[in-house]
């Protein structure tokens, strides 16, 4: 009796220049066409490539390898100001200094949110000109004009 043994199938080949396009696009948030230029291949050959199952989880494991890698960077960015803050708020000579990193630290390193009033009311430099209506526009005359005119 033979014996048989499934072979496995061989891994879809991803060429070094899409995997380049898909690098610059997600780290760099470049357009396609920028990001296909920069690696070497065709806008064309980036969108039939992404149409294959492999090339688009080697798409998403490069955006979840970034968002894990920024996500870091903001833990550590978070520590380095709470140190900051900490030293701030024992040697600062300024005890307004002081009392704000004294604010920052207990609320967890959380800014508080900013309310922006705006105005839409004011209108500045548009106006709507309905059908039919003529526009005016006042030119001032320069002064070597009226010189010369007379």
């Amino acid at each position: 009796m033979t014996k048989l043994s499934c072979v496995p199938a061989p891994k879809p080949r991803i060429s070094s220049k899409l995997r380049k396009a898909v690098e610059l696009r997600v780290r760099y948030g470049l357009t396609i066409d920028k990001a296909c230029s920069d690696a070497g291949i065709s806008p064309a050959g980036y969108y039939k490539a992404m149409k294959r199952p492999a090339v688009k989880e080697h798409f998403e494991a490069v955006q979840q390898a970034y968002i894990l890698e920024t996500e870091q960077l903001r833990s550590m960015a978070k520590a380095r100001a709470i140190e900051v803050a900490l030293d701030l708020m024992h040697n600062a000579k300024s005890e307004a200094i002081r009392a704000r990193m004294a604010e920052f630290l207990a609320s967890e390193g959380k800014t508080p949110q900013v309310a922006v009033h705006v105005d839409a009311r004011q209108v500045q430099g548009y106006e709507y000109v309905r059908p039919g209506q003529k526009v005016v526009e006042v030119v001032p005359k320069n002064v070597e004009q009226n010189e010369f005119d007379s």
